[in-house]
């Protein structure tokens, strides 16, 4: 598959003070289209906006200029690599994305090999930073928000026993599994059942059949959004009851827009919701729905507020090349985005705490019980 841009290269500058500093060359890529297009598609418009609001001075780099190519990855590894290696050779100085956990894991080992940084803004797996000195994120990975939606749910819901569905071809997926069964089991809750299922599968009825036949408390689905609508509509037709739990797949008014009224009473761990008052996400949120004509959800907050940190890290910096922006970003410390204040860990992984969240009515309202 050919390389195609959503948008073509943006060059940023605003005084004449950018004659004097050298160009930074990012590139991001999402999965505009394809499978993952519902998370990534968001990804693009924030970025689009992120990019206006550099150009206007919202979002202050310092006048450093900044040349920002923005790649559509069609949910294709292949595609990400074919993306990512010219860009590397053409000087790229950071790279933001791709979308998936699966994705960024083949993207990175080209990035650590040129030395070149570079942020995941959605992928949640176990291990992302750990691939290189210069990988951050500032998604929440599973393993930071689990614990929290664990604890809320069986203090809210008394729960004894849950089964978990997930697809075990799948790095993202995989990683619920493993981290929801021992965070539930660690809670005192007996794992009544564990049923597995393959990505691109549309019948899920065996499998939830026989879940339902044992009656646990609580459901929990490791799921990207395309499976995941899917097992909630099928669960609902075959009449199951339980409280359900979606993994970071299921973050994105789009399990609404498929699921419907299947997806009433769904919770999960989030890095931000709309509602949140965190300084400037109001602004955010407003901005964005009137240019895109709908709310943003959390991969739209995380890749605008991956824009906002590689931002400060520039404007505080000022970095020449790939190895200065890395060190930028291992410096850039605490950092006001629309998902809240923000910080890298010493791990580059997110220091920072997400909220539980309950979809109500077809819409995330913050989980109360």
């Amino acid at each position: 598959m050919a390389m195609a841009a959503v948008t073509g290269a943006v060059g940023l500058a605003t005084s004449s003070m950018a004659a004097t500093q050298p160009t930074l060359k990012w590139t991001a890529v999402f999965d505009a289209t394809g499978p993952a297009g519902p998370y990534g598609s968001v990804q693009k418009n924030a970025f689009e906006l992120a990019i206006s609001d550099i150009q206007s001075g919202k979002i202050d780099t310092g006048n450093q200029p900044i040349s920002i190519a923005l790649q559509d990855s069609a949910t294709s590894p292949a595609q990400v690599i074919n993306i990512i290696q010219p860009a590397l050779a053409d000087g790229a100085s950071f790279i933001i994305g791709p979308t998936l956990s699966s994705e960024f894991f083949k993207a990175a080992p080209l990035a650590v090999g040129a030395h070149v940084p570079e942020m995941g803004v959605s992928t949640t797996a176990n291990g992302i930073p750990a691939l290189g000195p210069c990988v951050y994120r500032d998604a929440l990975s599973e393993a930071q928000i689990v614990p929290d939606v664990v604890k809320g749910v069986v203090a809210a819901w008394h729960a004894k026993t849950a089964a978990i569905v997930y697809g075990d071809d799948d790095s993202f997926t995989k990683s619920d599994y493993t981290l929801y069964n021992a965070a539930l089991q660690r809670a005192g809750i007996r794992i009544a059942d564990v049923e597995t299922f393959h990505k691109g599968d549309v019948d899920f009825r065996a499998q939830l059949t026989k879940v339902k036949q044992l009656k646990p408390d609580i459901v929990v689905y490791g799921a990207d959004i395309a499976e995941g609508a899917k097992l909630l509509e099928q669960a609902h037709e075959l009449g199951m009851t339980a409280h359900t739990i979606g993994g970071n797949g299921f973050n994105t008014p789009k399990v609404v827009a498929l699921a419907g009224k299947a997806a009433d009473g769904v919770v999960v761990g989030s890095a931000w919701y709309s509602g949140e008052e965190t300084k400037g996400n109001q602004a955010f949120v407003s901005a964005y729905k009137a240019r895109f004509g709908q709310l943003p959800d959390q991969f739209a907050a995380q890749a605008y507020a991956g824009v906002q940190i590689a931002a400060a890290a520039v404007k505080r910096s000022h970095p020449a090349n790939a190895a200065a922006m890395c060190e930028a970003l291992r410096n850039v410390g605490t950092v006001e985005t629309v998902v809240g204040p923000f910080r890298f860990a010493p791990s580059r992984d997110a220091d920072a705490h997400g909220a539980v969240v309950q979809i109500k009515n077809g819409v995330f309202v913050k989980f109360e019980g």
